[in-house]
């Protein structure tokens, strides 16, 4: 038992730590990227297929890997255990490569309200980016199987895996033995998700959603020039400098291509994750009291998550959500809960209506339903043209009820950073029949 603790010891903290932070601290997070990947996972468990019975703008291994657990349990209390697996995984390699340096990560994930290690793909890009560090510090490590891992980041999240081929090809570009390997590896996990995506019939549904809806998610999401853009700027170039002045370590190249993650939305979400990768590159510039560095780093973490932990409950006196069905375990605002369950009663009350609302994907998981292109209504999210596919669709629909979610719909006029798409809810608003109001719905009828 004392060998187990004094090998394993700080990683089963990091475990409780993680655990305690997801279901404790990071519950706010719910209600974006990390509820639609459970629905991902969620819909996939129960056998649905990616991009043909509903929309994901990234590749899938993330909903994938997450789904195992769900065949067994499925709740969002396994989602977050796996996420936490995941995250602590993450962290051996990073004690590998950094030692005690590594806790300078732990506080900067804190500092950023945990966002840089939401359970989404821009995670499991994350974590294989790590892992690829640490497959090129171990000299030993197999060319093939580092192609294998970077066509696993690419099936992760397309966007952020194209760019980190370049570093083999720019490293490596006179080794052309070593580049086919790594070629051969990367093709493998493609070639096998190629085989899926036509096996299932969803290949045409792929390519629209992950590479022709580019135009449009680009066009209709990309936030350029505020803060995060220009604070991102600014530290690509503090990196690009690092990486020529230590131009013959590979790893500088890979993390050089963080900047994906912030590309085409420089946000708080999306930045949280590249100031990661920003801050692996300089840890190894720290070379003295390392130690004392570390211990500071663990300090500041705890008191900097207690402090942000009593803010978050005295502003929104959180209770568990136990009449939520797959969600009984996990954190919710007193408020949000409550109505909530108020909200899902007044939709109960229609038989199969349309759902038009960022509720939708919390209803259809409690309500047991099947997951479809609705439940993620957000601009740039269905391919090319998408919103006229999608009102097409509604075209199709006659002797239907529509619910109409005003908050959602106001959020989406009066933010800038809303994607709610109004494009389709002004579309229902001006040719279906209104019926009522009731709480936040506003009800039509498709004729």
């Amino acid at each position: 038992m004392k060998r187990i603790l004094k090998d394993y010891g700080r990683y089963i903290l990091i475990f409780v730590f993680f655990l305690v932070i997801y279901e404790f601290l990071g519950f706010l997070n719910l209600y974006g990227d990390p509820l639609a990947n459970y629905g991902f996972s969620y819909a996939i468990s129960r056998g649905e297929v990616p991009y043909r019975d509903f929309n994901t703008i990234a590749t899938p291994f993330y909903a994938f890997l997450m789904a195992i657990g769900l065949i067994f349990f499925n709740n969002y209390l396994i989602f977050v255990i796996e996420q936490c697996i995941l995250v602590t995984i993450m962290f051996y390699f990073l004690f590998k490569l950094y030692g005690a340096k590594s806790y300078l990560l732990l506080f900067v994930i804190c500092l950023f309200r945990f966002l840089g290690i939401n359970s989404t793909y821009n995670f499991m890009a994350l974590f294989f980016l790590v892992y690829l560090l640490y497959l090129e510090k171990n000299k030993s490590s197999n060319d093939i199987f580092i192609g294998v891992i970077i066509g696993l980041t690419f099936l992760s999240k397309h966007t952020i895996g194209t760019l980190l081929v370049l570093p083999s090809i720019i490293f490596y570009f006179k080794d052309k033995r070593k580049l086919f390997k790594r070629l051969v590896g990367f093709l493998i996990p493609i070639l096998i998700f190629l085989i899926y995506l036509i096996l299932t019939g969803s290949l045409y549904n792929f390519l629209d959603l992950c590479f022709f809806g580019l135009f449009d998610f680009t066009r209709k999401n990309g936030s350029m020039f505020n803060f995060y853009f220009i604070i991102s700027i600014l530290l690509f170039i503090i990196s690009f400098l690092i990486t020529l002045k230590r131009r013959s370590d590979i790893t500088n190249y890979y993390l050089l291509m963080g900047i994906s993650f912030v590309i085409p939305i420089f946000n708080l979400c999306h930045f949280s994750i590249y100031i990661l990768c920003f801050v692996m590159q300089i840890l190894p510039l720290i070379n003295k009291y390392e130690k004392y560095v570390g211990k500071l780093a663990i300090v500041l973490s705890i008191v900097y998550s207690f402090l942000l932990g009593i803010s978050f409950y005295l502003l929104v006196n959180p209770v568990f959500s136990k009449k939520l069905n797959h969600f009984q375990y996990t954190l919710n605002s007193k408020t949000d809960y409550v109505n909530s369950l108020v909200y899902y009663d007044i939709i109960d009350e229609y038989k199969n209506p349309l759902i038009l609302s960022y509720a939708k994907m919390q209803y259809d998981i409690s309500r047991d339903k099947a997951i479809d292109y609705f439940d993620v209504l957000l601009e740039g999210n269905y391919g090319y043209n998408g919103s006229k596919k999608m009102i097409d669709e509604i075209k199709k629909y006659h002797k239907r009820y529509v619910l109409l979610d005003r908050n959602s719909y106001d959020d989406g006029k009066d933010s800038e950073d809303s994607q709610f798409d109004l494009v389709i809810a002004d579309y229902v608003i001006n040719n279906a029949k209104f019926i009522e109001s009731k709480e936040i719905f506003d009800t039509y009828y498709l004729e």
